[in-house]
């Protein structure tokens, strides 16, 4: 049978509240000679908290729910870590939900993250639309990164990355190298981040009074495979010296299509990333790209979170991350 607060009360000489005071840590009127008794009791009884009852006590799980579109993508791998890195030094755990970019696995995942009582959600970047009915209806308070989303009363916050400036940082590099027919690769052509990377593509053109070929411009999904598939097809019909790619996982499908073709990265065509993946620096030829911060994102996104929860009156946080550009060896 599980050990419960009484059963250290008992045994401690002290009543259940001064026991939950200790284990609760406010403790503050509570002499260390008592607390060090809890405690070593605690420990020798192998007592665990019983969350439920907790819950039903503070209404709150101290639970988070995170919703992401392709675990598989080491973007995605690096932004959960680091959003349950924070959310363990804030109290807190955290469920990982994977959709594969799809809307109706979303919603079912909003679904059961509301039915076993999360504290709120992260729905990170993803091309779907998000259920504004649903996510209403639910009221349960969620941070919306990198995805257009409407102003509801349950969204604690926005935590965007600038991903037109980290565009145009990444275009405006190419052409200061010299280059003039760039390509393009992004995800769905319907999605805003994409609608944001090529308007800060074409503004680097643009500043530099280059027209932008619309052959040079393709658009499907931010995976490796697309990027494979989509250099492939480019090389079969135009020409190009450099490729400018909207994911670190596009990058490296590019670069494959271009190792296969005969080609030399950079010395035939250079290769740009988005994202400055873990796995970015680690190749045999490190991939430059855009770091978009990856890990502070996640940061910054669990604690608006919960500071939302713990004061609803707050004001809405907007955040907006800048990029920079990371010079390695494949441009």
């Amino acid at each position: 049978m599980a050990t419960t607060i009484k059963d250290i009360a008992r045994r401690a000489g002290v009543s259940a509240a001064t026991v939950s005071k200790v284990l609760n840590r406010k403790d503050a009127f509570i002499g260390e000679e008592t607390r060090n008794r809890i405690w070593s009791l605690a420990r020798e009884l192998n007592y665990t908290p019983n969350s439920i009852a907790r819950s039903l006590v503070t209404r709150r799980s101290n639970v988070i729910g995170i919703v992401v579109p392709d675990i598989l993508n080491p973007y995605f791998t690096e932004l959960v870590r680091a959003c349950d890195d924070a959310a363990r030094l804030r109290g807190y755990t955290t469920i990982l939900c994977n959709s594969d970019g799809i809307a109706e696995n979303e919603e079912a995942h909003l679904s059961f993250l509301a039915g076993h009582g999360v504290d709120g959600i992260v729905l990170s970047a993803s091309d779907v639309v998000p259920n504004a009915d649903l996510l209403r209806g639910l009221g349960i308070p969620f941070v919306s990164m990198d995805r257009e989303i409407p102003m509801l009363d349950c969204l604690a916050a926005t935590v965007d990355t600038d991903c037109r400036g980290g565009a145009f940082q990444s275009a405006s590099y190419l052409i200061g190298k010299g280059h003039r027919r760039i390509a393009f690769l992004s995800g769905s052509a319907e999605s805003s981040n994409t609608r944001l990377r090529l308007e800060g593509f074409r503004e680097a053109h643009r500043r530099a009074g280059i027209a932008v070929d619309p052959e040079l411009v393709r658009c499907g999904e931010f995976q490796h495979s697309f990027g494979h598939q989509a250099t492939l097809a480019l090389l079969a019909g135009t020409r190009f010296s450099a490729i400018c790619c909207m994911s670190d996982m596009l990058a490296l499908g590019a670069t494959v299509a271009l190792r296969e073709s005969g080609l030399r990265v950079p010395d035939d065509c250079a290769v740009m990333g988005f994202d400055n993946i873990y796995l970015a620096p680690l190749l045999d030829r490190p991939l430059s790209t855009i770091d978009r911060r990856i890990f502070e994102s996640g940061r910054i996104a669990i604690d608006a979170l919960v500071d939302f929860l713990d004061g609803p009156e707050r004001q809405r946080s907007a955040i907006v991350l800048e990029t920079s550009v990371v010079e390695r060896k494949t441009a």
